[in-house]
Formats: C-alpha cells, sequence, structure tokens
C-alpha cells in the first residue's frame, strides 16, 4: 500500500476509464471510500451518459464531489443559453463562458482547460485545511509528452504532490481492474470512443467526430452562429463549421472519399462487452 504520510487523499474523477482505475486500485490496496475524496471538476459541455456513469460509479467507489466554475448567465445571449441548456438538460459553465468570452475554444485558445478545470480544482485545493496529495489517472503509453512524466512531481498552482499511480499501467491493466470489479465502463467507450471528456474536445480526431450526436451538432451550430466563429479550425474555405467537420470525419484519408466500411475494431471488442453498446 502506498503510504501518503496523513495528507488528505484527492482523486481527480472524470468519468473515464483511467480515473475509475485508479479508484479501484485504492480499494484494492486496502483503503476504504471514507480514505479518500473523489472530484469531478464539471464542464458542463460533458455527454449526458458520462453524468449518469459517475452516478452509477459512486455505488463502488463512494460519493463523487461536483465542482463547477461559477458562471452566470449572459444577459445578451440569454435566450441561446436558456435554449442550448435546455436541449442540454443541465447548466452549463461552457456554453455561459462561450458567450461570455464571445469566442469558442480552439486549439490556439484553448481556454475551458484554464476556467472549466484548472480554476475549480484551484479554489477546491485552497478550501483544504489539511496537506493534500491530488492523485491523476495519466498512463505513460498514452502519448509521447506522457511518457516522459514522473510518478510523483509537485503541483505549485494547486499547491500540493500530484501522484501518477498508474503511469506504467497498459489499457489491458486499466481494463482487467475494471473486470476484477465488476464494474462497467462509460457506455462512451463502448459507442466507439477513445477517450471521454469534453463532448467533443476541440482536439478530438476524425474517429472521435464522427460519432458525435445530432443534437450535440445543433448546439455547436447555434453557438457558432451566434459567435461567428467555429469550434474547429476550417480545414479549407469549404470546410467550415461543425457540419462540415463531422462530414469530413466520415471520410478516408485526404478528406474525400467516404468510408464504406470501420476498419478499426470496435472499442467494445476491448471490453469484452460489444453486446452493451448502443
Amino acid at each position: 500500500m502506498t503510504t501518503y504520510d496523513g495528507c488528505e487523499i484527492v482523486v481527480s474523477v472524470s468519468g473515464g476509464k483511467d480515473s475509475t482505475a485508479m479508484c479501484l486500485n485504492l480499494l484494492e490496496q486496502g483503503y476504504s471510500t471514507s480514505d479518500f475524496r473523489r472530484v469531478f471538476s464539471d464542464t458542463g459541455w460533458e455527454d449526458a451518459s458520462t453524468y449518469e456513469y459517475l452516478d452509477y460509479l459512486e455505488k463502488t467507489i463512494g460519493p463523487i464531489e461536483r465542482i463547477k466554475l461559477d458562471s452566470p448567465v449572459v444577459e445578451e445571449f440569454r435566450a441561446s443559453i436558456e435554449r442550448i441548456e435546455s436541449m442540454l438538460g443541465f447548466e452549463s459553465a461552457m456554453v455561459r463562458q462561450v458567450y461570455k468570452q464571445k469566442c469558442l475554444p480552439n486549439g490556439f485558445q484553448k481556454w475551458c482547460t484554464r476556467l472549466l478545470k484548472i480554476k475549480p480544482f484551484k479554489e477546491f485545493f485552497d478550501s483544504l485545511d489539511a496537506d493534500a496529495v491530488n492523485l491523476v489517472g495519466i498512463r505513460k503509453e498514452e502519448s509521447a509528452r506522457r511518457s516522459k512524466m514522473e510518478e510523483w512531481e509537485y503541483n505549485d498552482q494547486f499547491d500540493c504532490w500530484t501522484h501518477r499511480p498508474l503511469l506504467d499501467w497498459t489499457e489491458q491493466d486499466v481494463i482487467d481492474i475494471h473486470h476484477r470489479f465488476n464494474v462497467l465502463p462509460n457506455q462512451l467507450y463502448l459507442n466507439g470512443f477513445s477517450r471521454v471528456g469534453c463532448y467533443p474536445c476541440v482536439f478530438s480526431n476524425k474517429s472521435e467526430l464522427k460519432h458525435i450526436g445530432e443534437q450535440r451538432i445543433q448546439i455547436i451550430e447555434i453557438m457558432e452562429r451566434d459567435i461567428g466563429a467555429t469550434l474547429f479550425k476550417p480545414l479549407n474555405k469549404k470546410t467550415k463549421g461543425i457540419r462540415a467537420m463531422i462530414d469530413w470525419s466520415k471520410t478516408s484519408r485526404g478528406g474525400k472519399q467516404y468510408l464504406l466500411f470501420d476498419v478499426n475494431p470496435p472499442t467494445c471488442e476491448k471490453w469484452g462487452l460489444c453486446n452493451f453498446a448502443d
């Protein structure tokens, strides 16, 4: 069992497979649900199934604290904001910030992470009386950048130690611990998504974009029209706007020929749960 020397253990929970595995790993090591806190930073831009999954997870890993940026309605755009939030079925800090900033986040102006995730977490850690250690579910095999990360690192922004206990885990390790606890993965994985988070993230790839639902496309269209900007950088003059990006995501390499069949095996095969996919 890893010793955290009396620190308050705070686990960053996203509703994804790695943060879930991290909580399950703590339980497997002998920690109880009262020995660590589970915190979810709610961007207001998740798929509805992720919120449902968090409720499902609580039955195994314990209560999950939901934190979010305080984002009042921008009066100038109240009608659009209320319409979009009605479509979503929940209050959205992301949508409200888009209208406050009068700018959609993109690869060059990724203010969404700073405002919707980092800021609420900083306020949370600042409110703690005891020293804390923040556990995050990052694995080396996910990217070249993450492969260079250390297991332990001091986070000056949150003024606490960051621990990455799953750094050397494989994806199969993550899947295996879900099976040992009889915990299903987030439905998004079974529907073809390789990651769980903002729906969609500005860094979504083709395979993820093509699975975005019609309602979320319509919501993005409303914001793009109101703000006069696009969520994704246009590939060219013709490929501009979310609808064009979705069409492009369904093409083969080069963006011209449509794929008749998806040559990639469904994510659910990895989990042995394809019968659970929608």
